[in-house]
């Protein structure tokens, strides 16, 4: 089946802060200036070029405008570029930089970058800290990473 256009999808990490855009960089919190954020409408297309089995995503926000990049860089850096998403699913390349694996873990899901294996979507304890990559540690305390997503689609 081909897609006409991108899904739409809500995200929250598991302490329930929802994401949302501001001044250009993806934030996770709840309230802002005395306001409950709604949070931003998340677009989503499956990757064709890669296994369909490992659940390859590419995630937008902007109504698809923007998506969510790895960069090419040595190490990761999370960033938004301004791509359609609907571009990098109907292209001819794979674009394993946009892309993450979506890894169902019971009621949440986790997003492993593509390109950058072993590194995940994650969020700060702290509200309205940028979303950003993580490796997974063995250390969980109360200041580790947030990894684990709710992500539902829009009603």
């Amino acid at each position: 089946m081909v897609l006409s256009g991108a899904l739409c999808f809500r995200m929250k990490d598991s302490a329930l802060k929802v994401l949302y855009l501001h001044e250009n960089q993806l934030l996770a919190g709840g309230l802002h200036a005395g306001k409950i954020i709604k949070g931003e409408e998340i677009s989503v297309v499956p990757n064709r070029w890669l296994d369909a089995r490992l659940s390859p995503v590419i995630l937008g926000i902007q109504g698809g405008s923007k998506c969510l990049s790895c960069g090419t860089e040595q190490e990761p850096t999370l960033k938004l570029e301004p791509v359609n998403i609907m571009e990098l699913y109907f292209g001819a390349k794979e674009s394993k930089n946009f892309t993450f694996y979506r890894r169902d873990m019971g009621l949440t899901s986790r997003f492993e970058s593509a390109a950058y294996p072993g590194w995940f979507l994650c969020t700060m304890p702290e509200a309205d800290q940028p979303v950003q990559l993580t490796q997974l540690q063995e250390d969980t305390g109360s200041d580790a990473p947030i990894t684990d997503f709710y992500f539902q689609q829009c009603d």
